[in-house]
């Protein structure tokens, strides 16, 4: 039996993919750093930034790295002495799109994961590793960017966009990228590789805030602002409780292409993602 470890566990892809690995017949062991009630997953209480992190774990044949990609390489000792052979981690194509960010913590957001990627790749040659870079990651509510969008409609009724907010996105559901995880573990033309994984379909901004209005059975209500209003506002608006993450790099990116290329992940393990359609429980909202 395959003896598979996931860290960030209770993180939005290990939502997902851990009943995948359950029913696939493997043994599967998750980190947390709170301790969960007890089911079929084996879960151990643990912070990856403690160099204890490792004790009491099990010898493991399967890794997959949900948590942030830069706290990766220095687990790599520990990953060689438990004998981990197979590694599958999530990066971000924000490597990609915010290595120009006006945003000082965008940039270093980039950096971060430009960094973890290269160290992967000159110490982790012990294993066979595969890095998936998803776009926006959507699905139970527990993301920061379509569920976000989705709680301000609720408690708002409205939502404003970036002039034309013409920028087109691909959105990906944790599901899709957790099926990934399976897909690509015995596939060995994805060893050594890197892979931006967006969704099933690219659309615009706008189109994607008036999908989410249709999963809320809500009427449409998109204001269009002009950019540099709508920046000012994200500025002043990231000073209260709950919206600290907003950056006016945000808005800017509202008229930007996010788009990747997913035909090498179709063509190495068949990837295969769904459109954008999204559901209530996909937003965090019950029927």
């Amino acid at each position: 039996m395959t003896r598979v470890l996931v860290t960030g566990g209770t993180g939005i892809v290990g939502r997902f993919l851990l009943p995948r690995l359950v029913a696939e017949g493997m043994e599967a062991h998750a980190l947390s750093r709170r301790p969960q009630p007890p089911d079929a997953i084996h879960w151990h209480a643990a912070d990856v930034t403690s160099e204890r992190w490792s004790r009491g774990l099990p010898r493991v044949d399967l890794m997959i790295h949900a948590a942030p990609l830069w706290l990766l390489p220095p687990l790599l000792p520990a990953l060689r002495r438990l004998g981990v052979a197979r590694l599958i981690a999530f990066g971000s194509t924000s490597r990609h799109t915010k290595v120009d960010s006006p945003s000082p913590g965008e940039r270093a957001v980039a950096e971060a994961l430009m960094r973890a990627e290269a160290d992967l790749a000159a110490q982790g040659g012990f294993l066979t590793w595969t890095v998936f870079r998803p776009t926006l990651i959507y699905g139970a509510g527990l993301d920061q960017n379509v569920s976000a969008i989705a709680r301000f409609i609720q408690r708002f009724g409205f939502f404003p966009v970036a002039g034309s907010a013409a920028g087109r996105r691909q959105p990906v559901h944790a599901g899709d990228l957790a099926e990934a995880c399976l897909q690509a573990f015995r596939a060995p033309v994805t060893f050594g590789q890197c892979f931006d994984l967006g969704g099933g379909e690219t659309i615009g901004y706008r189109e994607m805030v008036g999908r989410i209005f249709a999963a809320l059975e809500r009427r449409p209500r998109i204001v269009s602002v002009p950019i540099p209003a709508l920046r000012a506002a994200a500025g002043l608006a990231a000073y209260l409780p709950g919206l600290r993450s907003l950056d006016p790099a945000m808005i800017d990116r509202m008229n930007q292409d996010l788009v990747f290329d997913l035909a090498p992940a179709r063509d190495a393990f068949g990837y295969a993602p769904r459109p954008f359609q999204p559901q209530r429980d996909d937003l965090g909202r019950r029927a």
